[in-house]
């Protein structure tokens, strides 16, 4: 669509607004299936009262999208998916088409239960479901490329006038990488660039005259590189996008710092773009002032902002009540699940500090994992080679917020405890893995850390721009991070500086570790295909593949464990820095869990309290 600088007073004009959710991860309800309690931050129902009185404004047309990662992420999405069949409608479909969603796309997650499991749930909704870059091999089409939906916008002098909005998707090219669907052919991803170039043509040929992209994809590099996984900013580039929604990183845009971005206007490239960070925390709105010029529709303005959740305690509405219905068996059947005890831990287990010290959260992970696959190899060539393994913490607050930790008391071990643990599908790999590679997979989770001046107190210990979930650790080995050096990549994988080095004494059993020396190193299916900015492994070096999910590895080494009463492994620490320090954010009972060398602070931002670690 054209834009324009000024409206020509003599021209009608209107208004488009366009709503968005993402990454809702199976978020329905305000509970924290990980807690065990309700959290009034979170989930789609707080967000459902607001969605619709901005569909009541008749003063202004109104459309709702999701941006996908729509059906899994918590224990209620685990129950729905493992009894297939016994819902009529999956219930965030049902919550979908009771809000009147417009439009949705596919999210790399989409693909975790299986394509036949996605394809039934995809056939109960109401809305059009698109993709301009991802098709399947057989069978029905999951997603359409593109949609043009006829609305009509009601101008200032009175008159309602047609127009069309055309809606396509995109998703990571990753998702073809990252699970069984992509490897054995039945789902194929092409680049997302690519794919909306290919598309946009169609959709104006079509009479669009006004294209908004729902783009599963966050906002990495500026230039377009072949099968980039955040390809924000490459696609809005590309004349004939007016609109993006964005997800998959579980962000929030607009906000500030945020390079190559307007983040006052939530513009990228000078169009509206929107990140309505994850499980209903946010509401996604995008505006467009239209100008009608007798023929044609043409943008006079722009601009993109995030709703948040009322959080009060309120009556329940009639809307709040039937999206409570829907959910109403699943989560009590769930609710019954993730209460049953499995084991017992002689020691807390939380994730307070997941990645300034030796956790114990994902030790226990690691246990697992590395148990799992010496039953696996037993009897194999592999067999005598170490085992390792990689993990990393998916609960330890960030941009996840200061609900997001794991936190076991000593006692029973329920499987809510192992799914806070590890709340995906992903199957357990064994991945071989030389010594210069476990060094450089070692540097890649090391850019999660800042740069560290020697003799400065107080500098921030965590790079903004990463996540805690890209901070891997591994098990088996000892070693020690040198934060006084520069990071040898940055948080989205790209190598920065071939010469730094984070990574010293790196050790197994005492001995260091040659760049020829050889372990098997157990990961998640995730991390194995390069998920997170981490290269992919070459499929000659991933020696077996569980039939089972991680999780369920976790559960069964649990069982079979009865008591969990061991200590953390000492497997990392800093490098010592005389008289430095560096402070970092965790949750306010984390105080409750001090040890040496962290120190409290005192309370932070956004209910956190900041922590100091001396060197």
């Amino acid at each position: 669509m054209t834009t324009i600088n000024s409206s020509n007073g003599n021209s009608p004009t209107g208004r488009l607004r366009v709503l968005a959710t993402t990454d809702l991860h199976m978020q329905l309800l305000d509970y924290d299936y990980f807690a065990d309690r309700t959290d009034r931050s979170i989930g789609l129902i707080g967000l459902a009262d607001r969605i619709a009185a901005l569909r009541d404004d008749d003063s202004v047309t109104t459309l709702l999208c999701d941006n996908g990662d729509l059906i899994q992420g918590n224990p209620l999405a685990d129950h729905l998916a493992s009894r297939a069949g016994a819902y009529e409608t999956h219930p965030m479909i049902a919550a979908l088409n009771l809000l009147h969603y417009d439009a949705m796309t596919l999210g790399n997650h989409e693909f975790d239960y299986g394509i036949d499991f996605l394809r039934n749930t995809l056939s109960k909704a109401t809305f059009p479901v698109v993709s301009a870059n991802i098709a399947c091999r057989d069978g029905p089409t999951l997603a359409a490329p593109f949609t043009v939906i006829k609305r009509t916008i009601c101008c200032n002098d009175g008159v309602s006038r047609p127009i069309k909005i055309g809606i396509t998707g995109f998703g990571p090219p990753q998702i073809a990488d990252w699970g069984e669907l992509g490897r054995d052919g039945t789902v194929r991803v092409e680049d997302m660039v690519t794919a909306a170039q290919n598309v946009l043509p169609k959709m104006r040929a079509a009479g669009a005259d006004l294209i908004v992209a729902l783009c599963h994809s966050g906002i990495g590099a500026a230039e377009h590189s072949p099968r980039m996984e955040n390809a924000a900013l490459p696609l809005a580039a590309i004349d004939g996008i007016d609109g993006l929604l964005l997800g998959h990183t579980h962000d929030a845009f607009p906000r500030a710092h945020v390079p190559s971005t307007d983040h006052r206007h939530g513009h990228l490239h000078g169009k509206p773009a929107v990140m309505a960070a994850f499980c209903g925390k946010a509401l996604g709105l995008i505006e467009f002032d239209l100008q009608w010029s007798g023929s044609i529709w043409a943008i006079t303005d722009s601009m993109a902002r995030l709703e948040h959740p009322d959080t009060l305690d309120r009556p329940e509405s009639v809307l709040h009540q039937k999206l409570r219905t829907i959910a109403a068996k699943p989560q009590a059947a769930t609710l019954r699940e993730i209460r049953t005890p499995i084991a017992r831990t002689g020691a807390p287990i939380f994730s307070y500090f997941a990645t300034v010290i030796p956790d114990l959260s994902q030790d226990v992970l690691a246990r697992a994992m590395q148990d799992a696959l010496k039953a696996s190899l037993a009897g194999t060539e592999h067999a005598a080679l170490p085992i390792l393994a990689a993990t990393s913490s998916y609960r330890s607050g960030g941009r996840s917020g200061v609900g997001h930790y794991i936190n076991i008391p000593p006692g029973p071990i329920t499987l809510r405890d192992v799914a806070a643990i590890f709340p995906f599908a992903d199957k357990c790999c064994a991945i071989r893995r030389s010594g210069k590679q476990i060094r450089l997979w070692l540097e890649r989770a090391a850019a999660h850390y800042n740069q560290v001046h020697p003799g400065q107190k107080d500098q921030p210990l965590i790079n903004a721009d990463s996540v805690n979930y890209n901070c891997d650790m591994i098990f088996g080995l000892t070693y020690q991070v040198d934060l006084t050096q520069p990071a040898r990549f940055d948080v989205d994988g790209r190598e920065i500086d071939s010469n730094a080095r984070r990574i010293v004494k790196l050790a197994f059993q005492g001995r260091r570790i040659s760049d020829t020396d050889t372990f098997i190193v157990a990961a998640n299916s995730f991390r194995a295909k390069g998920g997170g900015g981490f290269p992919a492994i070459e499929e000659k070096d991933i020696l077996f593949t569980s039939p089972h999910s991680v999780r369920d590895h976790l559960k069964a080494y649990l069982k079979n464990t009865g008591r969990f009463a061991a200590s953390v492994q000492p497997t990392w620490s800093f490098t010592p820095i005389p008289k430095t320090a560096a402070i970092f954010s965790s949750a306010p009972q984390a105080r409750n869990h001090l040890t040496d060398p962290i120190r409290y602070i005192g309370p932070g931002k956004d209910g956190f309290a900041q922590y100091r670690i001396d060197f």
